[in-house]
């Protein structure tokens, strides 16, 4: 039996409408997946749907809760990150419909002191619709800034 997983909101230094996921529906001791589902009240949606680049924020966010959730075992509270780079971002499609419940999977690959690596997926009914591979940095924000 696995214990229930917390609210997202408990998990990420966000607020809405800044939060854009809905629930952790899968943490792992590597990753996590969220849920997304879009509709006519998303955040940055347009008249075809919310512009597929917001994938990298959905997985940046998810990264955000899987540290969030990893802290929070460690009794810490969430903590600010930054996104530091992107690499071989695709995007299969240019928006994400009204309606669509997206999965965004990421999966922790390295790290070396406060920089982390994760490839990220975001699919939709087994589809996947984004890939990335996020560089991220979490610690001190006065350590961050050359």
């Amino acid at each position: 039996m696995t214990a229930a997983l917390p609210p997202i909101g408990e998990l990420l230094p966000h607020t809405p409408p800044s939060l854009l996921l809905d629930e952790l529906v899968q943490l792992t001791a590597d990753g996590a997946v969220a849920r997304v589902r879009v509709t006519e009240q998303s955040l940055f949606r347009e008249s075809q749907g919310v512009p597929a680049v917001i994938a990298l924020e959905y997985m940046a966010q998810t990264i955000a809760a899987f540290s969030g959730a990893r802290r929070r075992d460690l009794g810490l509270p969430a903590q600010l990150g930054l996104l530091v780079g992107c690499r071989r971002m695709t995007l299969e499609v240019e928006h994400f419909r009204s309606g669509a419940e997206l999965l965004v999977e990421v999966r922790h690959v390295g790290s070396s002191e406060a920089l982390g690596q994760f490839d990220c997926a975001v699919s939709c009914a087994g589809t996947v619709l984004a890939r990335g591979v996020l560089s991220v940095y979490e610690g001190p924000l006065d350590r961050a800034a050359p």
